[in-house]
């Protein structure tokens, strides 16, 4: 009976760590511009993300854009987070935000400061796989500040960054489409249809950064 109980948990921590993976397309009308994938992993307190993409543009002439961001949160508060953006293979911008059991640190390029935030509980990692409220405040290491999301719609939220405006679209509170407006360029990251019949059929599941 021991024996039927370890292999059935073992099935059940490893559906579960799979099931925790978000696919996107980026688009742009019809042409696919490149793909992002979003994972959560949770374990005993902890909550981690990792996100990854891969946009190429042409304009003028091409241009590739690397992202990628990994965090963990324990007991509900952020303790790290990195991300970092490439163009054609270059570093543009490279950030990480920690907390040292006292206070945070934020390091831009290589700048260092010092956030005024005691605790961070929300930051642009979680918001994949947590729908916002309305006026909720998102901290992004990349601005070193906080951004704010506007509901404009049901389960539709504006979020306005330096770079330009994003609206998130979710769907069984977890995000199914961004709509990316930049001066370049208006493109969405749009679920593939298996994420989406996944997350629809709820065998993906949204979380918050405390495990429960």
């Amino acid at each position: 009976m021991r024996r039927y109980l370890t292999i059935l948990s073992l099935f059940f921590v490893c559906h579960v760590a799979f099931g925790q993976v978000l696919h996107y397309e980026v688009v742009k009308g019809s042409k696919k511009l490149g793909d992002m994938k979003v994972k959560r992993m949770l374990s005993e307190n902890q909550v981690k993300y990792e996100i990854t993409s891969e946009v190429t543009f042409r304009i003028l002439f091409s241009f590739t854009v690397d992202y990628e961001s990994n965090s963990e949160y324990k007991y509900g508060q952020l303790i790290k987070e990195y991300t970092h953006n490439k163009l054609n293979g270059s570093t543009q911008k490279e950030s990480t935000v920690w907390f040292d059991g006292k206070q945070y640190t934020l390091d831009i390029n290589g700048v260092k400061s010092h956030p005024h935030e005691k605790r961070i509980e929300y930051s642009v990692a979680a918001i994949y796989f947590e729908e916002p409220t309305d006026s909720q405040q998102v901290y992004s290491p990349q601005f070193g500040q906080f951004l704010k999301f506007t509901k404009v719609g049901e389960h539709e939220y504006e979020m306005e960054s330096p770079d330009g405006i994003n609206l998130y679209t979710y769907t069984n509170g977890i995000c199914s489409e961004v709509k990316v407006s930049r001066d370049f360029a208006k493109f969405y990251f749009q679920m593939t249809p298996e994420s989406l019949l996944a997350v629809k059929e709820k065998k993906i599941i949204g979380g918050s950064i405390t495990v429960d």
